[in-house]
């Protein structure tokens, strides 16, 4: 006999079987006195909010529990049964029903460079659902120049072996307007590296050409509301020329990885402390992800011995704080090359991670993240028009400044430096983009 299961909205624990012979209550049924209506079956609008179900996963879910256990409890407002869980608002779902999400409408996320070695990090994670959600399904696209598809080949075949349940479906290309049709996602993490005896001016001009291309498909394949995170370097320039060439798109959705050198300051912090850095927050980069960078403390704080202290009470030595801190965190990613012979990949990837989960998830209550955004309408007196590092909140997956917090003269030197260098590189940059 098919079976289906109603979960009524006025009494929780009303079930109902229908089968080929008619309809019959189960032994427990009864009709809730509040409301002359029968018990509905759940529609996609009774999930919670932002999430997309599936009503026929939903039911054979349904069809476990009723053949599974007899019984719904009784009285006027019975409790739900075992198998079911309450939603706050008086719908009930079987436990588990989270579950059902898989057969919604996967999330596309394209990831550049694929075949580089941040990627193969950055790849395993997304697909695990360490960035979207344990029950979210995902499509993920692959994008890498011709030369390097074979190794790309190699990438996927991995991504298959391990047998991820929420990948559906990996798609290798070389061709943009593969690559960018219909993305819910942007990950730009290949650039032109900067090779031996190259000028910044040339690597500028080679980025401009790569990013203005991409910008371009984003803005004739890509969905409108496709959230855009530039990672290859210069990573501010590259999305400000992104952005600028795909105008059909809301320059608020584009935004530049500065999230490493924020993780990078929070674990100095926490080192020189001894304590984890979750027990440090609201650290801030300012500015351009260079060497120009500035990583300031004056607004975190860190959680010692269960209270929450300023990281410049805890710590005790300004000097640090102003000197070495500052240069650690600036020149970590030339320390990481000199020693492994090979740029950030596994800190890029966590990083990566972190920035975009915060973009889809919102950030948590009381703290704020670094990212580079679009410097309009801020208030601490940076050029507009530029691609800089602010501290931000993000709900609903939009951002907004961090407003309010007082800049004394150290602080304000190091902004106005790092925005310098920004305007001069954009000023290089928009000359090769008229060209291009």
């Amino acid at each position: 006999m098919a079976s289906r299961c109603f979960a009524g909205v006025g009494d929780r624990g009303d079930l109902e079987v229908a089968g080929g012979g008619g309809t019959r209550r189960s032994r427990a049924w009864r009709r809730p006195q509040s409301s002359p209506q029968p018990p509905r079956r759940p529609r996609r609008g009774d999930l919670p909010a932002g999430d997309v179900g599936s009503v026929p996963a939903w039911r054979r879910l349904c069809q476990r529990g009723v053949r599974g256990r007899a019984g719904c409890g009784s009285g006027a407002n019975p409790p739900p049964p075992r198998w079911c869980l309450p939603t706050g608002d008086g719908t009930v779902w079987p436990r588990g029903w989270r579950r059902c999400l898989r057969e919604g409408e996967p999330v596309r996320v394209l990831v550049t460079g694929a075949a580089g070695q941040i990627a193969y990090s950055l790849l395993y994670s997304i697909a695990k659902g360490d960035v979207f959600g344990k029950d979210q399904p995902l499509i993920l696209v692959l994008l890498d120049i011709t030369p390097m598809m074979t190794v790309l080949e190699g990438v996927v075949m991995e991504l298959q072996d391990c047998a991820l349940p929420l990948l559906r479906e990996v798609i290798p290309t070389d061709k943009e307007e593969v690559a960018f049709k219909d993305l819910d996602i942007a990950i730009l993490v290949g650039s032109m590296p900067r090779r031996e005896g190259m000028e910044r001016k040339d690597l500028l001009k080679a980025n401009v050409k790569i990013f203005k291309s991409q910008g371009a498909a984003l803005d004739k394949y890509a969905k409108k509301s496709v959230k855009v995170v530039v990672v290859g370097n210069p990573a501010n320039t590259n999305c400000l020329i992104a952005s600028k060439s795909a105008p059909s798109i809301p320059k608020e959705n584009f935004s530049c990885l500065t999230r490493l050198d924020h993780n990078r300051a929070k674990s100095q912090i926490a080192l020189k402390l001894g304590v984890t850095a979750n027990d440090v927050k609201n650290v801030i980069i300012w500015g351009n992800h260079s060497s120009t960078q500035y990583p300031d403390v004056n607004h975190a704080k860190v959680n010692v011995k269960g209270k929450e202290v300023g990281v410049y009470e805890a710590i005790k030595d300004d000097s640090w704080l102003k000197g070495d801190f500052i240069l650690t965190v600036q020149q970590r990613g030339a320390a990481v090359i000199k020693a492994r012979k090979l740029s950030s990949a596994m800190s890029a990837a966590k990083a990566i991670c972190d920035h975009v989960r915060d973009i889809w998830f919102g950030t948590p209550a009381g703290e704020f993240v670094s990212m580079g955004v679009i410097s309009d309408g801020n208030s601490y007196g940076v050029p507009e028009d530029l691609l800089y590092s602010f501290p931000v909140v993000i709900k609903d997956k939009a951002w907004k400044f961090v407003e309010g917090l007082p800049i004394n003269d150290f602080s304000r030197e190091k902004m106005d430096l790092t925005a310098k260098e920004l305007a001069e590189e954009k000023e290089t940059a928009v000359e090769f983009l008229s060209s291009a």
